[in-house]
């Protein structure tokens, strides 16, 4: 009886600590890759919630453009990395045809604009307050940033924080996107 206990523990504290890593894992960033989603090459699911200055903002309203959009939450340390990172792809691709969209999730409103002032972000962010859209698009930590074509098709998904540099061979693929696989058709 006392080895089955015994046991039993070690095999709860095993198991504890591997949802530890798994979940540190995933938080921390330490995953930051390309990641293959089923999303890809489909339509991105539609959205339509409140921005941080109060104006409804959904994601076909941007159609034309090619749209990063970025899961992120105040609490997450690997956003603070990133967030000067997408300011300044979006500064750099300012008056071309690409938007950026901060979904902010899993989050409290006031530390949601706390943390945007904190890094001056000036490209649209949006609040979920029921962290539905999250979900749609399949995230499974924070930050997640999914590329969206001019046609509103998935190209691209990236988790863990994203540089500049990343941003810009994404959203050049995105933008490509229709035309590379219209050209596959024709011939």
């Amino acid at each position: 009886m006392k080895i089955s206990n015994t046991i039993s523990k070690i095999l709860i504290v095993l198991l504890i600590a591997l949802l530890a890593y798994t979940l540190w894992s995933g938080l921390s960033g330490k995953g930051n890759v390309e990641t293959p989603s089923q999303l890809v090459g489909r339509t991105a699911p539609e959205f339509a919630l409140q921005s941080f200055n109060g104006e409804e903002v959904k994601l076909s309203d941007f159609r034309g453009k090619t749209v990063l959009v970025n899961f992120w939450a105040s609490w997450c340390h690997p956003c603070r990395e990133e967030a000067p990172e997408l300011e300044r792809a979006y500064m750099s691709l300012s008056g071309k045809q690409v938007e950026f969209i901060g979904i902010n999730v899993m989050d409290d409103r006031k530390s949601a604009e706390k943390y945007i002032k904190s890094f001056g972000g000036t490209f649209i962010n949006v609040h979920d307050p029921e962290n539905r859209v999250h979900l749609d698009y399949g995230v499974g930590g924070v930050p997640e940033t999914f590329f969206v074509d001019p046609d509103g098709i998935i190209t691209g998904k990236h988790r863990g924080p994203i540089t500049e540099k990343m941003i810009m061979r994404y959203v050049e693929d995105a933008t490509l996107y229709n035309s590379q696989s219209e050209g596959l058709e024709n011939q």
